[in-house]
């Protein structure tokens, strides 16, 4: 039951006891116990039982039993002008009030079932929405293993996958466990005959995990206080998947019921799986497919060719070091690896006005629009799409091909305009002189708060030290931490050389390497 309001409660006892008044006065002027009317009182009982439970429903046949204890009669007899009353037997007040208590008891139990089947109803229709609306495995498997806790009334669910090379138990899902119980060790099937046996089908109950010798951690079940624990196979078509566990709150046995319930749990988890599976092959399917399209647009541009295959890859590294969620960093290698779609319709002399002033340069800047022309139609498109229109955006507003200023720009284009210019300060393939990761990082900074934006920049900052420090970059030297320093005409002259592929500026120290690089 869940728990009421003193006002719910009030307005809920109010018409109890006004009906067991008004019964009363029934039973007395209709002649006493031995009438009809006594049955009246099966009706406050009942609604008792099904609005307050056991405890409710025990007190009401208490109170009706009272109504009808020895002062009320048992029959009205009348002989001539007079009328006395018959008094009750003590066997008939007694057999009365254990009718009325079992009356309401049993009320209060077919509420209870009825409310835990309701409850059952609607945490499996929780699970089956989500199953069917979400193909995010780790969505699924943690609603799943939430509601399970929830209809079973239980202390804690868990799911694990089976590794198929390993042969370990990985965790997928948990509700109810704590990390440290998680850090107790790896779980093999080979060192657990519970797991081995689960694999094969079966469903397998352990009263004490604390205690019995098929549980591979009592010391962690008992620190965790664990008692009864049911496994069950996650099975999908041909194969079994994993486990799921459901862990009670004291010792237990778990019902034919209870088993079926939590059997319907595990196999809408091996439901799920398998959508998010097949999903999963499908959207790599698509990746692919729109990969090979790009390094076929690109091979046009012999200056970008594998561009945006270097620039998803290193996107998704950044968006990782930014915390930003799986989902969201799937659109993000989407929007990356089509940033540059809109050049299909470009003409070759166009790119290559990519570096002067002529009017044509004009018709380069509109790859992102004839980018987003491309993708409108494509249903899916519509998350990444803000990245393949907005990439060339700057944070100061000076950007193409809308002008966009600050966080009007989508996060996710801003980051890929950071990437976007990094990377193309490293691969400069039409400059004659490379330019250093080093370098390209410093002009990166100080683009920061004009160019891009400076909280992205500074964990690209970041990132990009760990790898030079790391020397997992060719020609990189290590950077010094502090200030970056101002004077920097020869790094701003060779970057600014390198992606305009023009004389560079000797000015130093402006950043117009940074707005170049953002440019492109």
């Amino acid at each position: 039951m869940r728990p009421m309001k003193k006002r719910q409660i009030v307005l809920r006892v109010i018409p109890i006891v006004l009906s067991i008044g008004v019964i009363t006065c029934l039973v007395r002027v209709g002649g006493g116990t031995d009438s009809i009317a006594v049955h009246f009182f099966y009706l406050p009982i009942i609604y008792a039982g099904f609005v307050f439970g056991d405890a409710g429903a025990i007190a009401t046949a208490l109170l009706a039993a009272a109504a009808c204890g020895p002062w009320m009669p048992a029959e009205i007899v009348t002989e001539g002008n007079e009328s006395h009353a018959i008094a009750q037997t003590w066997w008939d007040i007694g057999v009365r009030t254990a009718v009325f208590y079992v009356m309401g008891i049993f009320a209060s139990r077919v509420s209870f079932a009825i409310a835990r089947r309701a409850r059952e109803m609607q945490n499996l229709y929780e699970v089956a929405r989500t199953v069917s609306s979400s193909l995010r495995i780790r969505e699924v498997l943690d609603t799943i293993a939430g509601q399970a806790v929830s209809a079973m009334d239980a202390r804690a669910c868990s799911i694990r996958l089976l590794h198929p090379e390993t042969g370990e138990l990985e965790r997928a899902a948990s509700s109810g466990l704590s990390e440290t119980y998680w850090g107790k060790g790896p779980v093999t099937v080979p060192d657990s005959a519970l797991d081995a046996r689960v694999l094969k089908g079966e469903a397998v109950e352990i009263l004490d995990a604390q205690n019995d010798e098929r549980w591979q951690y009592p010391e962690a079940a008992k620190r965790e206080g664990l008692t009864s624990v049911l496994s069950l196979p996650l099975r999908a078509r041909d194969s079994i998947l994993g486990v799921m566990r459901i862990y009670a709150h004291r010792r237990r046995h778990f019902t034919d019921e209870e088993v079926d319930l939590l059997g319907a749990f595990a196999h809408s988890a091996a439901v799920g799986i398998e959508n998010a599976k097949l999903y999963g092959e499908a959207r790599r399917g698509s990746f692919e497919t729109i990969r090979a399209l790009t390094i076929a647009i690109e091979a046009r541009d012999s200056a970008t060719y594998s561009h945006s295959e270097h620039v998803t890859q290193l996107a998704d590294e950044l968006a990782q070091e930014m915390g930003i969620d799986e989902q969201q960093r799937e659109m993000l290698r989407f929007g990356c690896i089509l940033h540059d779609i809109g050049k299909i319709g470009i003409e070759e002399r166009m790119l290559d006005a990519r570096h002067t002033d002529d009017a044509e340069h004009v018709f380069y800047r509109m790859h992102p629009l004839i980018g987003r022309s491309i993708l409108k139609p494509v249903s899916f498109a519509d998350e990444f799409l803000p990245i393949v229109v907005s990439h060339h955006e700057r944070w100061d507003g000076r950007g193409f091909p809308e002008g966009l200023e600050g966080e009007e720009i989508p996060l996710m284009a801003r980051l890929t305009a950071v990437v976007d210019s990094y990377e193309r300060a490293v691969n400069p393939t039409e400059s004659p002189m490379p330019i250093q990761p080093e370098d390209a990082l410093r002009s990166i900074l100080r683009g920061s708060g004009t160019a891009y934006d400076p909280a992205i920049v500074a964990a690209f900052d970041r990132m990009m030290r760990r790898k030079i420090d790391a020397g997992e970059l060719d020609g990189a030297a290590a950077l010094a931490d502090g200030p970056l320093d101002e004077d920097l005409p020869d790094i701003e002259d060779m970057i600014e050389g390198a992606l305009n592929a023009a004389p560079a500026d000797t000015d130093g120290g402006d950043g117009s390497a940074s707005e170049d690089a953002a440019e492109e």
